[in-house]
């Protein structure tokens, strides 16, 4: 017998529904995951600034107890950008009262393997130090917890001209690049194949 479960879920949208029980279920989903943001981010430092660009979430759980044990957070793209508990991040689903009847309650789950489950996982952790100049660059930002800044840009790396996106971790950071015109920054640079855009996490600003 399995000794864990490996589930995936989107993040509940604002969704328009004609259904009484659908308006219910999705309020209830919605007040969950609000929740969590205003309190389980703290516990997380290096990914405070990422848990609001998450769209799917791939959490293992124990059979027995049903607690959530590690979870991964993806994109819209499919980029990994969320994995805990990693370092000094206890978990955002990791670190709450939710089990896993409760997810299957309140969220349309489907159930992944193991396998793909720890290959998600060590792709995370598949990462180097990056450091580069910018001065064609693009500021995108999500309108979630008083709005985050992100960078996108395209870099040289390995000899290729690659699409690149920066995750900050300061906040300071990210309102201090709207007012540059060339950036230095530096993180942790992680490639999930030529299709996909280079994640740079920890980003820091250098200049400014």
């Amino acid at each position: 017998m399995k000794k864990t479960t490996y589930i995936q879920f989107k993040v509940p949208k604002n969704e328009h529904n004609s259904e009484p029980d659908g308006i219910v279920k999705r309020n209830i989903k919605k007040a969950i995951v609000e929740i969590l943001s205003s309190i389980i981010p703290k516990g997380n430092p290096d990914f405070e600034n990422k848990i609001n660009l998450i769209e799917t979430w791939i959490v293992e759980l124990e059979n027995e107890t049903g607690i959530p044990e590690r979870e991964i957070g993806m994109d819209k793209d499919g980029r990994i950008i969320v994995k805990m508990p990693f370092k000094n991040n206890y978990g955002y689903w990791t670190d709450n009262n939710l089990l896993l009847p409760d997810f299957k309650e309140h969220f349309e789950t489907s159930e992944i393997s193991q396998d793909s489950f720890e290959n998600y996982w060590s792709l995370f952790e598949k990462t180097e130090d990056f450091e580069t100049e910018l001065t064609d660059f693009k500021i995108q930002s999500t309108g979630a917890d008083g709005g985050h800044n992100y960078l996108m840009a395209k870099v040289d790396y390995n000899g290729q001209k690659r699409a690149l996106i920066a995750y900050f971790t300061n906040k300071s950071d990210e309102q201090k690049i709207k007012q540059l015109n060339k950036v230095k920054i530096r993180g942790k640079i992680v490639d999930d194949g030529i299709e996909q855009s280079l994640s740079l996490f920890e980003t820091k600003l250098l200049n400014g």
